[in-house]
């Protein structure tokens, strides 16, 4: 869940919580050519008002504001720079910028261009009629703004000496425009007049990216220039993936938003630059059908490597250590009193180097065995447990890799025994290997108090610390990819029904209050959003409100498909309904 397929970008995310109304058919005009070439995001909205209404009225939107995510957001550097900047532009502008004003300003067919991410500078274009126009805020504080002509058109700017910052705006055939420099206002006014200049459909990035769509979106379109946004360094600070590595290959990405009663659907293409090769190939929907249908969360993953592998086999299975070992080599101790030596050390020779014993890597016959596996795909399942009364809960793991040939079961076992010995064992107690039978065919467990399972079927190693869940993988059907959508490089599903939603309160509040003290007074399932004053407890605060907001959606699922020059991503979250 750390790609960046998990997290819709910023408003993509925030248009995703809105409830969807009854969708509203109107013919639509090209926006995108009224806007000025040089920018970097490009949003675009059919219906702007509905969708502003639809996040105003929605019960997502009470309960973000009254939770402990927004409290935590509110005392955040990013919300005070966004304040800061939205304090300036109302001050240039002579009016309260506020929701209220925004609201006021909203039309139908809406775009906003941003140019400068540190400036907050942009454009915004919306289909407004006159008589709409004259009754907003920005129409009736004109006279505090100089009235200037643009050929044809008049418009209105006005700049706050303090801050530096302008407004400006200009109504023309049925178009309301607002931005914060005078050079872009002027510029969607030529092109509304039918000038011709260089806009923004004429630069690469933008109608390579467009290219890709055969349709505009139903509802909000996102279009970004990631050559110009990633090496940014405000990109680099609230980016919250923080993975800016994997982001270098992209140079354009565009994202669709479409929304139903029942679900939201998000449809993204990313472009990677010229000569950055693939990273996956081949489908594993079929592998991506053993997980068992009340599964938290899964994933599958196409063409991992080894190191990705082992790396995922130690992290959630195989590191059974409560803290992990320190380093052979460690830095150098500055002398005391206590360490300085005595005259008996005077004997001692220092002219002859120690003896050191080579320390092994327990982890090298399975990197090697991984390796030479050439994994084809890997699935991995994660299902929680928690009994009513208990204070705990257990999160089952288990991993099932797909290699190009036949597992050889005795060297798996050999290989999974030299790394988890050195953390349950000095001698072979705890890593003798058990025989069970169930429906599902054979599998071997260990036999000391460790609890991991393993099983070969053919070019499937299957692997897991719950025995139930291992059952369950062995004994699943495997369901063959559906032929008119092959091609699926990575597939993973999140549950988020009432069931997990409690496993994972408990869970939070669990590792909360065994990591702060001062937050014992505040335990309960049912942690109190928005903290009095006070920052709140990351996980069973922070994140247990984003579950709460995030209530009514009950699964949200990805497929990824590598095809090289691009990766296209549809990614739908499914709503309940009362």
């Amino acid at each position: 869940m750390k790609r960046w397929m998990w997290s819709a970008i910023g408003i993509v995310a925030l248009a995703a919580v809105i409830w969807a109304g009854a969708e509203i058919a109107a013919p639509r005009q090209e926006v995108a050519p009224l806007m000025p070439d040089g920018a970097l995001l490009y949003l675009e909205a059919k219906d702007f008002r509905g969708l502003l209404k639809d996040w105003n009225d929605s019960q997502e939107k009470r309960a973000w504001l009254k939770g402990d995510d927004y409290a935590a957001f509110s005392r955040s550097r990013l919300f005070e720079r966004l304040s800061q900047a939205g304090d300036e532009f109302a001050a240039a502008a002579s009016l309260a910028t506020d929701n209220a004003f925004l609201s006021s300003v909203a039309g139908k067919q809406s775009a906003l261009a941003l140019y400068d991410i540190g400036n907050l500078e942009f454009v915004y274009v919306t289909r407004m009629d006159e008589s709409a126009v004259e009754t907003t805020p920005l129409w009736q504080a004109r006279s505090k703004f100089e009235p200037r002509r643009e050929g044809v058109a008049d418009f209105y700017i006005h700049k706050d000496t303090q801050s530096n910052r302008t407004a400006a705006f200009a109504v023309r055939d049925g178009w309301l425009v607002l931005g914060t420099r005078e050079d872009l206002v002027t510029g969607v006014l030529d092109r509304i007049l039918g000038t011709q200049a260089r806009a923004l459909p004429d630069e690469a990035w933008f109608a390579d990216a467009v290219k890709t769509r055969a349709a505009p979106a139903d509802d909000l379109r996102m279009v970004l220039n990631l050559e110009k946004i990633v090496p940014s360094p405000y990109f680099r600070s609230y980016w919250v993936q923080r993975n800016i590595t994997e982001m270098k290959q992209y140079r354009a990405a565009l994202c669709d938003l479409h929304r139903t009663q029942q679900l939201y659907r998000e449809d993204r293409v990313l472009l990677r630059k010229p000569g950055v090769d693939s990273r996956a190939s081949g489908d594993v929907q079929s592998l991506a059908s053993l997980a068992p249908d009340d599964a938290g969360f899964y994933s599958a993953q196409a063409s991992p490597d080894g190191e990705r592998v082992l790396s995922e086999l130690r992290e959630n299975l195989l590191d059974v250590k409560a803290a992990q070992a320190r380093a052979a080599w460690t830095a150098p101790v500055a002398a005391t009193a206590e360490t300085a030596g005595t005259a008996s050390l005077l004997e001692e020779r220092i002219d002859v180097a120690p003896a050191i014993v080579k320390q092994s890597d327990p982890y090298q016959p399975l990197r090697a065995l991984l390796n030479g596996a050439q994994p084809a795909a890997m699935l991995e399942v994660y299902s929680t447990r928690t009994p009513q009364n208990e204070m705990f809960v257990n999160i089952d793991r288990a991993i099932v890799i797909e290699a190009s040939q036949n597992w050889d079961e005795a060297g798996v076992k050999s290989a999974l025994t030299a790394a988890l010995r050195p953390a349950l064992t000095a001698s072979q107690m705890g890593v003798q290997w058990i025989r069970h039978e169930n429906t599902g065919g054979s599998y071997s467990a260990l036999d000391g108090p460790v609890r991991f399972y393993m099983a070969v079927r053919g070019r499937q190693l299957f692997v897991g610390s719950n025995q139930g869940l291992i059952e369950r993988l062995l004994t699943q059907k495997q369901k063959p990819g559906q032929a008119q959508d092959r091609g699926v490089t990575y597939a993973a599903v999140f549950r988020h029904a009432p069931r997990e939603q409690r496993t994972f309160r408990k869970l939070v509040n669990r590792i909360d209050h065994a990591n702060h003290a001062s937050n014992t007074a505040a335990a309960g399932e049912e942690n109190a959003d928005g903290a009095q004053g006070q920052a709140p407890p990351f996980f069973s605060g922070n994140m247990a409100s984003l579950s709460n907001m995030f209530a009514r959606v009950s699964m949200e699922s990805i497929q990824e498909k590598d095809q090289g020059s691009q990766v296209s991503q549809t990614v739908v979250y499914q709503w309940q309904h009362p």
